[in-house]
């Protein structure tokens, strides 16, 4: 019988009650499975926070605000573990190995703190934490309930990755021989894996991890090696909606996708699940399921390799937020040789996302990336461009706008949907700052300023997606 990946985010293991909610979850699906957990909701980013705190600190306040984080984060856990786990036996043993992994932690974040050096490669180790701790919680809260639970990092349970630490790319050929053998000796002998999302190791064993979207990512991984029957990813809604409802109260629940339409819609804003989780399960053809933790009696969405067409085409309109457009614009770039080549090859091998490019000739081009990238985008082009200033003098951020994204099946070969988006936001008063060269055939994206978005979402919402299903209905 093939295995199903049950994946749970930190809002599903926000506290010990909720913990003790999935363990029962997990226990209702009698396939076999493999369970992957995110760190505690707030967990990772007080880990970011302290890390980036005790580096700046004096030596002599470094052990006080250690000691006070330490007695913070046991806390939260401990109290966890009480909650989740009803057997006495059961919650003292995962209470010993929770006080090994926080003296751990306490020990890192003194070392970073003396020594005023926080490395990719350290805050890795330290973000680490997060998800090694929750697998403890979770296994031990399904071991109180009668299932037996083994807890397991991603580096354990065979994932093997590159050193790019904070964003590091998975080695299949290393993976393929170790992931499906480790899954399947456990579920051989009844044991259900509890593995940590987001993090993995290189081939020396170092701690790295996967970036963002990663939990989601460490389930399809899995699940592509061992050819799951269903890669499900459980979280706080019921599944991808036509828009942001926090924009447009009105949007509804997207029941079945193409991988294409979930990738497109992940990549340019939706946050339900991260575009690159799924590639690994498109490769083998495995359906994955978005679900509510919650309210786990609802379908949720579905999204497979077949394409369904809606009436109207459209099926979802996405945002994306926290970026930042790039221009170059100069006469001095006509006379550098391949400057996108140059660009483009620069950023990318520094694990720099370009989300999307317009404009692009012999005087000007623009693209888009997160603004998180942004310094580290302007030092590496300062160094690629050092013997041409007049390129980075030219450089214009503009930073106060978004990705607008409408994603649809067969939207290439529809008449006339580009001029009802365009003439919708036109109607809105809005002005189009950007238009991606080169969009997919399931979407057309562009770039508006942050303090249009609600209105375009909603007027574009209401034509491409409310009317057409109002139409349907009428027929």
């Amino acid at each position: 019988m093939k295995m199903i990946m049950m994946k749970f985010g930190g809002t599903s293991v926000g506290d010990g009650k909720r913990i003790a909610n999935v363990a029962k979850l997990v226990q209702s699906e009698k396939r076999p499975k493999v369970v992957v957990v995110s760190a505690m909701s707030g967990v990772t980013d007080s880990l970011i926070g302290i890390a980036d705190k005790v580096v700046t600190l004096p030596a002599s306040v470094v052990e006080g605000e250690v000691d006070r984080f330490h007695r913070e984060i046991s806390t939260k856990h401990e109290q966890a573990a009480l909650d989740a786990i009803s057997d006495e036996d059961v919650r003292n043993e995962i209470s010993e190995n929770l006080s090994m992994l926080l003296n751990k932690l306490r020990v890192a974040l003194l070392g970073i703190g003396y020594l005023g050096d926080l490395s990719p490669k350290s805050m890795d180790y330290i973000l680490s934490f997060g998800e090694r701790l929750s697998i403890e919680i979770m296994a031990g809260a399904l071991e109180s309930i009668g299932v037996p639970a083994k807890p397991l990092t991603g580096y354990e349970a065979g994932i093997v990755t590159d050193s790019h630490f904070g964003r590091a790319r998975p080695i299949s050929a290393k993976m393929v021989k170790l992931i499906k053998p480790r899954m399947e000796s456990l579920a051989k002998k009844g044991i259900t894996p509890v593995v940590a999302g987001f993090i993995a190791a290189n081939e020396e064993g170092i701690m790295t991890t996967l970036g963002r979207g990663g939990s989601d990512y460490t389930a399809s991984l899995i699940g592509r090696h061992v050819r799951a029957a269903e890669v499900q990813i459980w979280t706080d809604v019921d599944g991808i909606l036509t828009t942001d409802p926090k924009f447009v109260p009105t949007a509804k629940l997207i029941h079945e996708l193409s991988y294409v339409e979930a990738m497109d819609l992940a990549y340019f804003g939706a946050k339900v699940i991260h575009s690159k989780m799924i590639e690994p399960a498109m490769l083998v053809n495995i359906p994955v399921r978005v679900l509510n933790t919650f309210n786990p009696k609802c379908k949720g969405t579905l999204i497979v390799r077949k394409q369904k067409k809606v009436e109207g085409v459209v099926k979802a309109v996405a945002v994306a937020k926290n970026v930042v457009i790039v221009n170059f614009q100069g006469i001095g770039m006509a006379e550098t040789p391949n400057i996108a080549g140059r660009i483009f090859s620069t950023l990318g091998e520094n694990n720099i996302n370009v989300m999307m490019i317009s404009g692009s000739s012999e005087s000007s081009i623009s693209f888009v990336i997160a603004k998180s990238d942004i310094d580290k985008t302007i030092e590496l082009l300062e160094s690629e461009f050092e013997d041409e200033k007049v390129i980075v003098k030219n450089l214009e951020l503009i930073e106060n706008a978004c990705i607008v994204t409408i994603v649809g099946a067969g939207m290439q070969g529809a008449k006339g949907i580009a001029a009802k988006i365009f003439q919708t936001v036109a109607n809105e008063n809005v002005n189009i700052i950007m238009i991606a060269q080169g969009s997919s055939e399931v979407n057309v994206a562009f770039m508006i300023n942050e303090k249009d978005v609600k209105k375009t979402l909603r007027a574009l919402h209401k034509r491409l997606i409310e009317q057409n299903a109002l139409r349907k209905i009428s027929k």
